[in-house]
């Protein structure tokens, strides 16, 4: 059967090119192996309390907010109170993330001398020729050490679950390189962008505010994004479908048509099609463009992945020594914690928890800590557990809540990552009617995959449309999110 475009994977990616297309009269199929949509996106209940068993919350961007309105779901949309702080553990206390210029001037988080340091900045050279760079690297020379392991790490822990020292600057935080490039200075470049985008009229502003969806959810659970998006799709989407073979047809006086071989239970298909859409992982994406491209194919197995366990824990709320006033915390690998996180579920949003309970999802591994994935449930509880008793001198035992483990949580944008995605573009712009999305391209939270993905369906219907792959967000966005 011919279809104008078929998708490889139902993850948020996947989902959101299929709708896009969909919206635009294109036959389309979404095949997914998994017997659910939704990818990593997965909520469970458990004796009262809604689990988040991957991302707990996502950032809500214009792309994600204008797919909530096409979906017609927008009276279901939550948002965490954009007041409410983050914290990182320092000392044995909890410091608010200082969100601006006169919080960093405030913030406990650094020393006297940290403070001149950061405030030095704009008079340290740029670098030259260094090629791609660590992010440890580039913000302990432009930043301070006090800057990088007390408040850059720890963020880097909570996105990528990942280690400062190996992941590429250029790749993993492009716009702070980009400042010293174009500016000389981070603090500088950052000035001079907000000053270059800022609209000119009324007429070019946005037509949201973001400033009130820094976090997003729903009242049954992020899954309810994936639901909404396969049932908007109906019959496209096809579950519990394992694709055995990909192949490149050529035709004679003809476009190349993409052959596809699928397996559903007693059911095999053949299926073709001109447009081919992979939005699974990279390493699953390795295996299906084998046939199409093996340099492309090795490209992408060169790609790493981290392990995770996420571990939710309860406690009676008059057990927890101090407020639950904000989003949760993260912890420095310096801090004496093997816990690189928590986030505070009954804090952000409604109807999380039992009447009087404290939900807190704990996250445990990645890559400064990849052997705790391999841990006993009991042991990781216990880590867990003594770990938040610690921070916010919790009493007595916890409710044990179902863990989740992820053996390849997260992709790694390692140095060299920068470097490999553009020879990625270039063998993927060789196979002609092939496109490549996903989390391990172009950012890795949920609003990077959204907006990635919308803009490859639109560059497949019109070419001249759109950039994939470009900037995730504007100067005023970023304004917008930190107000």
């Amino acid at each position: 059967m011919r279809y104008d475009a078929i998708i490889l994977g139902a993850g948020i990616s996947g989902l959101t090119a299929a709708h896009r297309l969909s919206r635009r009269n294109r036959r389309i199929l979404l095949l997914e192996s998994n017997d659910r949509v939704g990818g990593a996106i997965e909520t469970m209940e458990s004796d009262g309390f809604l689990i988040e068993r991957g991302p707990n919350s996502l950032r809500g961007t214009h792309e994600f907010l204008d797919l909530v309105d096409e979906l017609g779901i927008d009276d279901e949309l939550i948002a965490a109170d954009p007041r409410a702080p983050a914290y990182i553990y320092h000392r044995n206390a909890l410091h608010a993330v200082p969100m601006g210029p006169a919080a960093l001037i405030g913030t406990e988080l650094l020393s006297l001398r940290g403070k001149m340091r950061l405030l030095a900045e704009p008079f340290i050279s740029r670098a030259e020729g260094l090629g791609e760079e660590s992010i440890a690297s580039f913000i302990r020379r432009r930043l301070g050490d006090e800057v990088l392991e007390r408040i850059v790490a720890p963020f880097v822990s909570g996105v990528y679950a990942g280690d400062a020292e190996q992941l590429s600057v250029q790749a993993a935080m492009a716009r702070l390189a980009g400042f010293e490039t174009d500016s000389g200075s981070i603090m500088l470049g950052a000035l001079r962008g907000l000053l270059r985008r800022k609209p000119e009229s009324e007429a070019a502003r946005p037509a949201r505010s973001l400033r009130r969806y820094r976090l997003c959810s729903f009242r049954t659970g992020l899954h309810r994004l994936p639901q909404a998006l396969s049932a908007s799709l109906g019959n496209a989407v096809m579950t519990g479908a394992r694709v055995e073979s990909v192949a490149q047809l050529s035709i004679p006086e003809g476009e190349p048509v993409f052959e596809i071989e699928a397996v559903r239970g007693r059911d095999r298909q053949v299926l073709t099609t001109g447009t081919l859409i992979v939005a699974t992982p990279a390493y699953t994406a390795s295996e299906l463009t084998l046939k199409l491209s093996p340099g492309l194919s090795a490209l992408l197995a060169e790609i790493s992945y981290n392990s995770l366990v996420t571990a939710p824990l309860a406690w009676r709320a008059t057990q927890i020594g101090r407020p639950l006033d904000g989003f949760g915390f993260l912890a420095p690998r310096n801090e004496g914690l093997r816990t690189l996180g928590s986030i505070w579920n009954s804090t952000l949003f409604p109807d999380r928890s039992r009447q009087g309970w404290a939900l807190l999802t704990n996250f445990i591994g990645g890559s400064t800590d990849p052997g705790a994935v391999n841990l006993e449930d009991g042991e990781l509880r216990r880590i867990a557990s003594d770990d938040l008793k610690r921070v916010l001198g919790i009493e007595g035992e916890p409710l044990a809540l179902p863990l989740t483990r992820y053996w390849r949580a997260i992709p790694q944008y390692t140095i060299g990552h920068a470097e490999r995605i553009e020879k990625i573009r270039k063998a993927v712009e060789k196979v002609n009617g092939l496109v490549l999305i996903g989390n391990y391209m172009d950012g890795v939270s949920l609003g990077d995959c959204i907006k990635h993905a919308r803009d490859a369906a639109d560059h497949c219907i019109d070419p001249n449309r759109s950039t994939i792959g470009a900037k995730r967000e504007t100067a005023r966005e970023i304004t917008e999110q930190t107000k």
